[in-house]
């Protein structure tokens, strides 16, 4: 039993508020076996980070004690050092550069789906909201990149709110580019596949009667979990129409 569950999503669930009756559910197991093969997994974890901390010791411990060297040996570790380093901090640089470009693709992945999850939302504030073309106007892409600068969800919500025309923007900017994956899909040569996850993400977050994984799974006569998938690889596709060619991971 422990060797067929997917802790990590099993985690990802538990971080959305699920309780564990729920989660074993959606799992389709008892609630029993879930709990115990859940508690072995945070007996293992528990083991395994016990041992990381045990290894780490063990190498502060050898890095402490003290070693006797020649002015000579000194001045080759010296020479070594600074080639050692000019590599190192080359390879740190380009490093850093990575870990940034994944960073940002995280946050516009994390942003898609937080503007998915409040579109009806942010439609209904604007369709009742007046204003006036007249007003100052931003580009959809400016009101996006300023999303990119905050990281708490109700302040990135609030500040797209704050004026009827910057909601209008996002508002016609998601259904444009649904527009566009709706064309793409339609359009591809493995149209069925693709028009499923098109589905799969309008049903979710853009029909006026959102429905639920286990509807979607019934509707479309497939496993809960080709939803997830079909869901996951249409917000990766939308980050990119959404936020443009960096969007997604390319690494």
């Amino acid at each position: 039993m422990y060797n067929k569950i997917d802790f990590g999503k099993v985690m990802a669930l538990k971080e959305a508020g699920w309780d564990n009756e729920n989660i074993a559910g959606e799992l389709g197991i008892e609630t029993d076996a879930f709990e115990k093969a859940l508690t072995k997994y945070y007996e293992i974890k528990k083991t395994e980070a016990e041992a990381i901390k045990k290894e780490k010791e063990e190498q502060e411990a050898a890095d402490a004690v003290p070693v006797l060297i020649t002015a000579r040996q000194l001045k080759d570790i010296y020479e070594k050092s600074a080639l050692i380093g000019a590599r190192e901090a080359l390879r740190a640089f380009r490093q850093k550069q990575k870990e940034d470009y994944i960073n940002r693709a995280d946050r516009k992945l994390h942003n898609t789906k937080l503007l998915l999850r409040n579109y009806h939302m942010l439609k209904d504030h604007a369709d009742q909201s007046v204003f006036g073309r007249t007003q100052i106007e931003e580009s959809a892409l400016d009101i996006l990149e300023s999303m990119m600068s905050m990281y708490d969800n109700e302040v990135i919500i609030e500040s797209i709110k704050r004026s009827a025309t910057r909601t209008a923007i996002i508002v016609s900017h998601i259904e444009k580019m649904f527009r566009l994956y709706y064309s793409y899909c339609d359009n591809s040569v493995t149209r069925e596949i693709d028009m499923r996850r098109y589905n799969a993400i309008w049903d979710t977050y853009m029909a006026d009667t959102p429905l639920s994984v286990k509807d979607i799974a019934k509707k479309q006569n497939i496993s809960r979990d080709s939803v997830y998938s079909d869901i996951r690889i249409s917000v990766e596709k939308l980050t990119s129409l959404i936020f443009g060619v960096d969007g997604l991971r390319v690494y």
